[in-house]
């Protein structure tokens, strides 16, 4: 197994389908803030983010402990291990998010809508209903993972996305231009797609009450649940700033800086989610087929890899922030641009945390990725109290960024200390200087068109970035060949595979 080759594939088929989910989101995202006001907008995104909340807390870091005890159990001897092991997963899952969901009901009606500013109570309550089926599609998506059914994977994605889209689209225009149309057609779509699989995990055995491992689930649970603080924390970390805004300043602020925020989530989306999704299962099964030291080579090369595309991804968003916000979400979203720079920066620098968190994982050491995770949650807490009162929006960007990054620090730091690997400074140095260098041309260009403006400073950042580390770096110039090389042979292959038919034709 080359598992770079494979990291690559296996992200290259994840990015392909985020490539088209980001594509539907810049699609929707136009006409959501322009149908909904600044301050509906803001609103919408707090009860989704109390419902990613919610849904952290019912999967319990469940969807962990599935990627962990994957590789045992499908190795086993036992011709039930397997089919115990997802059917007790998966009626875990749904137990656990049933009794948030109805928990979180009761909370409502005792007034925890108005404890977080958030008026419309009536659609907070109907939003419940996503916790359960969250839960139980995130351990059947986490099965895709396990079983590299990248494919399968891909195609739920972008028709639950897409579905859901149209549904919305259409409740909004025929219906009622409200919140409440969002998250019906939310209920509607991902209720089916998560049902219209049941079935086929049914036929394998994979969901049969019978099996249900009482054992296994405090087994998994105990395993799971210092990942699950340290998710929970990662949501606070990522969406609390969104409810201290709406404290300190309103549901206005709160739909700019969500703006602003959706935006800097699709640039790490398509460039950092392929690589999140398809890492860890790699790294497992690389450290148990060829143990420690191919692991600490492959997190060195593939951290080496992502700093550069990060540079890159970085230089774009600092340079055609203002663009980028005109044309997805209107003008009068003008004053989140300055947002977009810090956010991106953070969110970088949180995914960069994907290469540090298996190292704490192989070596059961989750509890110190929760204890790392708060840490930064807490600071993040107390700067959003100190900065967001004086500096305003600014001040919650700021806080975001330095939280992040104080979180990669210190995952960073205890990760290397159980699994340490090489990290190339000199390499992140140059790609540093030739992104500036980049940045700085591409904004000298003048051109008043958001839109063209967008492309063209883009392009140039690209063009230069990659034309100037060809010329200097070494590991650029591997990955450049490795690629063509491997745009070759999966051209050739699949020209064999057309020859085929007209060959077998021709003999017969």
């Amino acid at each position: 197994m080359n598992p770079l080759k494979t990291l690559l594939r296996h992200s290259s088929h994840y990015f392909g389908g985020r490539l088209a989910l980001m594509l539907l989101g810049f699609a929707s995202f136009p006409v959501f803030t322009r149908v909904f006001s600044v301050a509906d907008y803001g609103t919408l995104n707090l009860v989704l983010n109390t419902v990613l909340l919610l849904t952290v807390l019912a999967k319990f870091g469940l969807q962990h402990a599935l990627q962990r005890f994957y590789p045992e159990h499908a190795a086993s001897s036992d011709p039930v291990a397997l089919r115990r092991y997802y059917s007790t997963l998966f009626y875990g899952s749904g137990l656990l998010g049933g009794l948030f969901s109805s928990a979180f009901l009761g909370a409502i009606v005792l007034g925890l809508g108005r404890f977080l500013g958030i008026s419309v109570t009536g659609t907070l309550a109907l939003a419940s209903a996503l916790v359960v089926i969250r839960s139980l599609r995130s351990i059947q998506l986490n099965l895709m993972q396990m079983e590299n059914k990248t494919k399968l994977f891909n195609g739920m994605e972008i028709l639950q996305k897409a579905a859901t889209i149209g549904l919305t689209l259409l409740l909004l225009f025929l219906w009622s231009r409200s919140i409440m149309a969002c998250f019906i057609a939310m209920i509607v779509v991902e209720a089916a797609v998560m049902l219209q699989y049941v079935p086929i995990l049914a036929r394998r055995g994979l969901v049969s009450p019978s099996l249900f491992d009482l054992k296994f689930l405090r087994d998994a649970t105990v395993f799971a649940f210092p990942l699950m603080i340290a998710e929970i924390a990662w949501v606070l970390l990522a969406v609390g700033d969104r409810f201290f805004v709406q404290h300190y300043r309103g549901a206005v602020d709160v739909g700019y800086y969500a703006a602003a925020y959706g935006i800097a989530t699709y640039v790490q989306e398509v460039l950092m989610v392929p690589l999140q999704i398809s890492f860890f299962p790699i790294c497992m099964k690389l450290w148990a087929a060829e143990g420690k030291i191919a692991t600490q080579k492959f997190l060195s090369r593939s951290l080496n890899y992502f700093m550069m595309g990060s540079v890159l991804a970085v230089s774009v968003a600092i340079v055609t922030a203002r663009e980028v916000v005109v044309v997805l979400a209107s003008k009068k979203y003008q004053q989140a641009r300055t947002l977009l720079p810090f956010l991106v920066i953070g969110l970088v620098l949180w995914a960069a945390n994907t290469f540090f968190r298996p190292g704490l994982l192989i070596n059961k050491r989750a509890r110190t990725i929760a204890q790392t995770t708060l840490c930064a949650v807490a600071l993040n807490i107390a700067l959003n109290i100190g900065l967001l009162p004086r500096l305003g929006l600014i001040g919650a960007a700021w806080a975001s960024t330095i939280s992040f990054t104080t979180m990669l620090v210190l995952t960073g730091f205890a990760s290397l200390r159980v699994l340490p690997f090489r990290i190339e400074w000199m390499a992140l140095t140059r790609y540093l200087a030739v992104g500036l260098l980049a940045s700085w041309a591409a904004s000298r260009i003048p051109v008043a068109s958001p839109i063209p403006s967008a492309l063209i400073k883009g392009t140039v950042i690209v063009l230069l970035y990659g034309g100037v580390l060809w010329m200097i770096d070494g590991h650029v110039r591997r990955l450049f060949a490795q690629a063509i090389s491997s745009v070759a042979q999966l051209t050739r292959g699949r020209r064999e595979v057309a020859a085929e038919p007209l060959t077998a034709t021709a003999e017969q």
